[in-house]
């Protein structure tokens, strides 16, 4: 799956913890672009969370 399809699958409110957890800034960037800078683990904590 690409960053896109990842970042349709949640909303910002979502994101926006994991994120921050991992220094990835989340003001004025699109869900797209934080998804991209994610690593896997981060990824695999938010499927975690959605299930």
């Amino acid at each position: 799956m690409d960053a896109e399809e990842i970042a349709k699958k949640y909303t910002m409110n979502e994101l926006r913890p994991v994120a921050k957890k991992y220094g990835i800034a989340t003001s004025c960037v699109k869900k797209a672009d934080i998804v991209r800078k994610m690593p896997p683990e981060a990824l695999a904590e938010l499927e975690a969370i959605k299930k």
